[in-house]
């Protein structure tokens, strides 16, 4: 799935235009990136009664309930990117092609847009449109299907359906296809989305190790019930550890246990140290509106709070009456920053908190969604002595 024209669908075919063909020319001009368009429609491989998830997990049934834990199973119904597409109606085609990658998974195609404005799409209705693995949001056959074939880390397994090898599923191409897009449409829309840029300038780029190392953890298991165990990945794909909803279910609640906070952080003599340790791209990355909060509570001998130190990590933007960026002090991978805590003769301990945050109280506010939608989520806690 290497982003670019052999992976996406080529956009503003004449026979797919009829009665808009006059607006060729103007269409092609503005859609040129690869998230700017869905990926081509697939086939129901021979053997398979659909392409849903569903319909995978009754053999993939440990990876299928891995998927359903993650943030790609809720890539559509999640409840700030509808929020988003609510605001944003007349674009909301351009954000589905990365939220419901597949043709298959569109009611409506882009085929091009009027007067160079995203804004203005040309939609074609789908007639082969499945509502159903549209809500799966980024689904089982995103990544593997192809042309009829389940694409698979074996090429030599004894399945129901077509398989070939694919090394190509483990390396940074198969994600930044979403996750690396940049580009502003208008004053005020933006997609900034800088994460595979962010690797390839990392240490992590020059040793090999991709994507998958961190956000589909290793694990030894049959991959298909009754396989043979075999070299595998958790389809997880976690990251900042901030649940699509409120109340999950306990065991996708266990799953977030095997994610560690790419922050590290230690404590020397009148100073907080913070690290990007772990993450292979600026911490945070993605959705601009994403930051950490660090927070250093100190403590008296009885325990009470005589002092603290706040510290945000992220970006900050103004979105009105043009969108540009303000500020930002992220963390690159393996950068840190030293923090002076406050001087405070009553202290004897430090109580050290990490927060990742989604969506500010005000931003949360604004899509109506305070108090029903989980913002944060802590990520460390430690209290020690202080040095």
């Amino acid at each position: 799935m290497n982003p670019g024209p052999s992976s996406r669908r080529a956009l503003c075919h004449p026979e797919e235009m009829g009665a808009v063909t006059p607006f060729l020319v103007l269409a092609v001009k503005i859609l040129g990136y690869w998230w700017e368009n869905p990926l081509p429609r697939q086939a129901v491989p021979q053997g398979l009664t659909s392409l849903r998830a569903a319909d995978c997990g009754v053999c993939h049934q440990e990876i299928y309930r891995e998927w359903q834990a993650s943030a790609h199973s809720q890539a559509l119904s999640d409840r700030q990117f509808q929020a988003e597409m609510h605001k944003s109606p007349a674009v909301s085609w351009l954000c589905l092609n990365c939220h419901t990658p597949l043709e298959n998974q569109l009611a409506q195609i882009a085929v091009g847009v009027r007067n160079n404005s995203t804004h203005q799409p040309l939609l074609r209705k789908n007639p082969e449109y499945d509502a159903t693995l549209a809500r799966e949001g980024v689904t089982c056959a995103v990544c593997h299907v192809k042309d009829g074939v389940i694409l698979g880390p074996y090429g030599d397994s004894k399945a129901p359906h077509p398989v070939r090898k694919a090394p190509e599923l483990l390396t940074e191409q198969t994600c930044t296809t979403c996750h690396q897009a940049t580009a502003a449409y208008t004053d005020t829309l933006v997609c900034t989305f800088d994460t595979g840029q962010e690797w390839r300038q990392s240490p992590y780029a020059a040793r090999g190790q991709v994507c998958s190392h961190c956000h589909m953890p290793a694990v030894t298991r049959p991959v298909a019930v009754g396989g043979p165990e075999r070299a595998s990945r958790r389809h997880l794909f976690m990251g900042s550890k901030i649940p699509k909803e409120k109340n999950i279910p306990a065991a996708h609640r266990a799953y977030y246990d095997l994610f560690t906070s790419g922050l590290a952080v230690d404590l020397r003599p009148g100073k907080l140290v913070v690290r990007n340790a772990r993450a292979g791209h600026l911490l945070p990355t993605g959705d601009p509106e994403r930051y950490i909060l660090v927070q250093a509570e100190l403590l008296d001998a009885s325990g009470a709070v005589v002092d603290r130190l706040t510290h945000r990590i992220g970006q900050e933007w103004e979105w009105h009456p043009k969108a540009r960026k303000l500020s930002d002090n992220r963390l690159k991978p393996l950068e840190q920053r030293t923090l002076d805590l406050p001087m405070n003769p009553r202290a004897r301990r430090v109580r050290v908190t990490v927060e990742n945050w989604r969506l500010s109280d005000q931003n949360a506010a604004y899509h109506k969604l305070s108090g029903v939608y989980p913002q944060s989520a802590v990520v460390l806690r430690m209290e020690r002595r202080l040095p």
